[in-house]
């Protein structure tokens, strides 16, 4: 799958633009403030249906107006072309999102469809980030290969909104008393466990999954020196003699019962997938260190980059008896924070892929490039006339 064309209207600081792109590597270079990161963001806003810098719809309206149109058109592995159609408008706070001629409403029936991978230089802190970020992260990804994940996640957030309403109003007003309290919150407890299972059983055969891949992408950027290891930290007991469906759900229910009073105190749900981690660590001479604690900032930007360029081949492999084609790359100013070494290899490594986006304020990185890619196509963002892109 590849973007061919994008248009953007009132789109950040676009007021009319449009741009055609190569299938292979897609050189856009200019100034800070331009609007290249824009680009980039408007098309994660098409194939993620939100932006992946997590800016709000209303903040991406070109200053003076009060909607703002995205057109994208791509074609898939089999020369399929589709349309996608973003639009936003400020007065109504609505959005749309045209497949087609066809408005998606079911956000489940469409992720995935235009796979995405995103890399930028908010992503190189994911290994010091919260347990937040990284859910987001994994989440993200996984559902991409999997609507059944994304669904189960859907339905698992929804309860976890409903038994914190419960929890929060009777922390304010307390209108239950104790007994009829805990019989509702056990009856949301037991949605919790059907529905949490399943997530941490996937998310567990993920982290199986997933370790060849990033130790693959690791090893060709950095070397044998050091193997990237993802671990999963839950409340819940996931030794290897507690892996199978009844004993996990013994586990989360009894975890839930015992927190049930310190929730009601507090006033919100304290167990679960939504309060889980992944913990990264570095092994080397068969020794294991905690990537926050004893990872030096190198060390910590080649975890994570070996981890984004994993992902492709991940989606890839899990989509390839699909009809939907590879994923997409987007490289968001990163190798400013990177150095020429490591330039070089992972050029090396992204030649491989589908189609790529990079944005940069130094044109002189084409050069590099260039030694494996037959094919670029650069994009000079100028200020002056934002909606101008002069192809090289």
């Amino acid at each position: 799958m590849f973007l061919e064309n994008l248009s953007l209207e009132n789109f950040k600081n676009y007021s009319s633009s449009s741009f055609s792109f190569s299938p292979k590597l897609n050189f856009i270079y200019g100034e800070n403030g331009n609007g290249k990161t824009n680009i980039l963001e408007a098309i994660s806003m098409l194939c993620y249906t939100r932006s992946f810098l997590l800016n709000s719809d209303n903040d991406c309206v070109k200053y003076g107006n009060n909607n703002f149109n995205i057109k994208g058109e791509f074609t898939s592995g089999i020369n399929i072309n589709s349309t996608l159609r973003y639009s936003y408008n400020k007065d109504t706070a609505s959005k749309s999102l045209l497949y087609g001629n066809d408005k998606v409403t079911r956000l489940n029936e469409f992720i995935g469809s235009f796979p995405l991978i995103v890399l930028s230089p908010g992503d190189l802190k994911l290994s010091m980030g919260t347990p937040l970020d990284k859910r987001r992260n994994f989440d993200l990804l996984i559902s991409q290969v999997s609507r059944l994940y994304f669904d189960d996640l859907k339905s698992y957030t929804k309860v976890i909104k409903q038994k914190n309403s419960l929890l929060k109003e009777n922390l304010v007003n307390r209108k239950y008393s104790s007994k009829d309290l805990k019989n509702m919150l056990g009856l949301w407890n037991e949605e919790l466990v059907s529905f949490g299972i399943k997530i941490l059983l996937r998310r567990l055969d993920f982290i199986e999954e997933f370790r060849s891949y990033q130790a693959e992408c690791f090893n060709r950027i950095a070397g044998s020196s050091y193997l990237p290891v993802i671990n999963y930290e839950s409340d819940i007991n996931t030794d290897s003699d507690n892996l199978g469906i009844d004993a996990l759900r013994r586990s989360y229910s009894e975890l839930l019962e015992s927190k049930m009073d310190t929730e009601i105190k507090r006033g919100i749900s304290l167990a679960g997938p939504h309060r889980d981690n992944y913990i990264f660590l570095m092994e080397k001479n068969g020794d294991l260190f905690d990537m926050r604690t004893f990872a030096s900032q190198g060390e910590h930007k080649t975890f994570v980059v070996s981890l984004k360029l994993a992902e492709f081949g991940f989606i890839k492999d899990n989509i390839a008896n699909s009809n939907i084609g590879d994923p997409i790359l987007l490289l968001d100013d990163i190798f400013s924070e990177l150095d020429k070494g490591r330039i070089k290899k992972i050029s090396s490594l992204i030649t491989g892929f589908n189609q790529v986006f990079l944005t940069t304020t130094d044109k002189e990185y084409m050069d590099t490039l260039r030694e494996d890619f037959d094919e670029i196509s650069a994009y000079h963002i100028t200020k002056e006339l934002p909606s101008l892109v002069n192809q090289l």
